[in-house]
């Protein structure tokens, strides 16, 4: 200390000032960078400001009063030879009280002080914050809320509908950025209302928002209003909680004019996660809401009706809306992720789905850091076809946000397409105890299923019914279909009778109809399963899936011998959508598909390399990858190359493990059977028989039940009498009602049971 008030002694009183302004820098960097990586409040830096301005006049005025002292410093008067060394020389004059006061000691002491006292209060602050004292006490830290609660936001009550629209969404989105916070998504708020019989373009005000997380069992509710304050904008909301719903704290946020509204969501949110116990590091390190969203508050209100359509079921005018706020903001990287998810999800412009997607990536570091694991995850699926990518970027969303629904799932369905429905298990039972949705209970019971406990599968989806009474068709639907994939025909003909008296309505019976179209191919009852196609048809055609019907239509014409009409019934319906749908809607892999099926193997090599032409391989997504693979692997057992038939096969297989375990075992096994392996086109058939681990398709159904008859007469090729006659007996069974036109099919069968000595059941 002594050494450093000598060195201060020394210098002038502009070097003295100049060291003091690069020391307050040099402490405001600090300060800056302690209070962003160990989350200071945000009073900490402008209250260190505040003392470094009031310590610069003291620092001059010490500065000058010492300068002074320095040039009058005392000299003793002359003195006379005579006098030398006898007068006492004359004692210095007693500084004046600012000379006391005024000292570079002073001035040292005080500054550490004050800034002691300064850590002191901010550490008073964190410690009441954290331990719930006071008015400082996070609500998390009072145990008013849990951490990671679900909370409803209710939307923002004001005359302008468009800007309540536009607070809440960006509202939300700031929100999502919170790990003590949960919104709760706006997919399980529709289903919510569809349940409370809410119309969907209500308003879901602060009473319904309580109503609603009531019956849903949801811990908080935020609601809020806008009010206005001559050109500006004054934002009020608050949380609401506990058994009566009290306010547990309010919030106060304005905005000067429209143009600053974004700053005063963000302002208003950040109070919110603050005060619910979010750590500050994390509030303060969190990117800004003009960033994460838009600067254009058009784009906002544009983005907020596109969502809201979109949560009504009009997901084509939620595009035109989607693309609309594009136009108006290029860099709005949530509207481009958005735009390529819904046109995934209704199947169509996949250009412009892959553009959006590929938009949205490289735009992600303005979106908040779920969304944009979601996208990573997202395009990693639909566009570069990267199952381990897709498998990083969900755990990645799961490390910083657990209870994240979407990550939950979609990672639970990957995992399932691969056969790993052990991994998949825990994560949907997570995803549901966060959140009760029906997919997740779909998806739940399918993988229970897939692990051999068809008890608990059903016992899923009877729950889910319970737990959400408005998605009781959708469920028992899925109910019975996974009774079809165990082949239980029976059970599942009684399911379904008791699904068409329980629900009625037209979207009922077309799914209805899919399901009774799947259990007549089975029993062999071609002429009603076409008549069911009928009733579906139209639904599937509106969702782009038109060659798919086409296919499966011209394939049960195949099963009734006419294999020239089916083929060029399937060519016909091509033409139609190669008219009237651009190449990567065309459904191509369907009707690649059937026409290797029906013999016609010149017409689906056209088709395939047409195919390879339009859509390159960069464009297809993991699935039209799989589509890919398994068309090649056709076209080399079409053209009787066995060998890279087999090869082919299992290259499918390794890349597609799990989903695509059923079609390998199928194609592998007619190159087996091609080739006069019995042996191991028994191993092969059983294998697709028994595979669980895929959802069938339509054509599936037409696969299953010549297969067992195929089974029938391979054993019974290499003399084993037992299976052969165990299998033929299931195939007589099933096609005992059969269409006439497959009545001698089943005839020989019996015939050759007798001759088995075994008996048709």
């Amino acid at each position: 200390m002594k050494n450093l008030i000598h060195e201060i002694h020394r210098r002038s009183l502009w070097q003295v000032l100049g060291i003091y302004l690069a020391v307050s820098w040099v402490v405001l960097q600090v300060v800056d960078v302690v209070g962003n990586n160990f989350g200071l409040p945000d009073w900490v830096a402008p209250a260190a400001l505040v003392l470094l301005l009031l310590g610069l006049p003291v620092v001059i005025a010490t500065a000058f009063v010492q300068e002074g002292m320095t040039a009058k410093e005392f000299v003793p008067p002359p003195q006379s030879l005579a006098d030398a060394g006898e007068v006492a020389p004359s004692p210095a004059p007693e500084p004046e009280t600012h000379h006391r006061l005024l000292t570079w000691r002073n001035a040292l002491l005080g500054g550490g002080a004050a800034f002691v006292l300064l850590a002191v209060l901010t550490g008073g602050y964190l410690f009441m914050r954290s331990s719930g004292i006071g008015p400082a006490g996070t609500l998390v830290a009072q145990g008013v809320m849990d951490e990671g609660a679900s909370v409803v936001l209710a939307d923002f009550d004001s005359p302008d509908d468009d800007l309540a629209e536009v607070v809440s969404s960006a509202l939300r989105v700031d929100l999502l950025q919170s790990p003590t916070i949960t919104v709760v998504g706006e997919t399980e708020i529709a289903a919510a209302r569809e349940r409370m019989q809410v119309p969907a373009d209500a308003a879901l005000s602060g009473d319904m928002a309580r109503e609603l997380a009531v019956r849903e069992g949801y811990g908080a509710v935020i609601e809020g209003e806008i009010g206005t304050a001559g050109s500006g904008y004054v934002l009020t909301a608050r949380i609401r909680g506990g058994a009566d719903w009290a306010p547990l704290a309010a919030f106060k946020s304005t905005a000067r004019s429209e143009d600053d509204l974004i700053d005063a969501i963000e302002h208003l949110s950040r109070d919110i996660r603050d005060k619910s116990g979010e750590s500050l590091r994390s509030v303060g390190n969190s990117p800004a809401l003009r960033r994460v969203t838009t600067a254009s508050i058009e784009a906002l209100r544009t983005y907020s009706r596109a969502e809201r359509q979109e949560t009504q079921g009009d997901e084509l005018g939620a595009i035109e809306l989607y693309e609309r706020a594009i136009e108006l903001d290029p860099e709005f990287a949530m509207a481009y992720r958005k735009l390529g998810v819904v046109l995934g999800n209704l199947g169509i412009r996949r250009a412009d789905q892959v553009a959006a997607l590929q938009r949205a990536l490289e735009l992600r570091d303005r979106l908040p850091r779920s969304e944009a694991y979601l996208a990573e995850a997202y395009h990693s699926s639909s566009v570069l076809g990267d199952r381990a990518a897709t498998i990083r970027a969900y755990e990645s969303l799961l490390e910083i946000d657990p209870t994240n629904i979407a990550g939950l799932n979609n990672l639970a369905l990957v995992y399932s397409d691969m056969g790993r429905f052990d991994e998949a298990v825990p994560l949907l039972e997570r995803a549901i105890e966060v959140e009760v949705f029906p997919v997740a209970f779909n998806n739940l019971a399918w993988a229970r299923v897939a692990l051999g406990d068809d008890e608990a599968g059903d016992a899923v989806l009877v729950l889910g019914q319970q737990a959400i009474p408005g998605a009781a068709a959708f469920l028992e639907d899925y109910r019975i279909e996974l009774t079809l994939e165990r082949d239980s025909l029976r059970s599942a003909a009684d399911l379904l009778a008791s699904y068409e008296e329980r629900f009625p309505g037209t979207r009922d019976r077309q799914r209805a109809a899919v399901r009774r179209y799947v259990l007549d191919v089975r029993r062999g009852r071609f002429a009603d399963a076409q008549r069911r196609i009928d009733d579906f048809e139209g639904a599937e055609s509106a969702s782009g899936h038109s060659i798919s019907v086409a296919s499966t239509r011209s394939e049960i014409v195949g099963m009734l011998g006419d294999t020239a009409s089916a083929v060029r019934a399937l060519v016909a319906a091509v033409d139609v959508v190669r008219e009237t749908r651009p190449p990567a809607e065309r459904r191509y892999e369907t009707a690649v598909r059937s026409l290797y099926r029906l013999g016609a193997v010149v017409r689906a090599d056209a088709l395939l390399d047409e195919w390879k032409r339009e859509v390159p391989e960069n464009e297809l997504g993991v699935y039209g990858l799989d589509d890919r693979r398994e068309m090649e692997a056709r076209r080399a057992f079409g053209a009787g190359d066995l060998e890279a038939a087999t090869r082919l096969w299992g290259a499918y297989e390794r890349e597609c493990p799990g989903v695509c375990d059923r079609w390998a075992a199928y194609g592998l096994a007619n190159v087996h059977e091609a080739a006069g392996r019995p042996e191991a086109a028994i191993r092969e058939f059983e294998r697709f028989l028994a595979d669980r681990g895929s959802q069938p398709p339509l054509l599936d159904a037409l696969y299953r039940t010549p297969t067992i008859e195929r089974l029938g007469y391979l054993y019974d090729q290499i003399g084993d009498a037992e299976n052969a006659s165990r299998y033929l007996t299931m195939f007589v069974d099933r096609w005992d009602g059969a269409d006439p036109i497959v009545q001698p099919r089943v005839a020989a069968a019996r015939a050759r049971l007798a001759a088995l000595g075994g008996t048709a059941q």
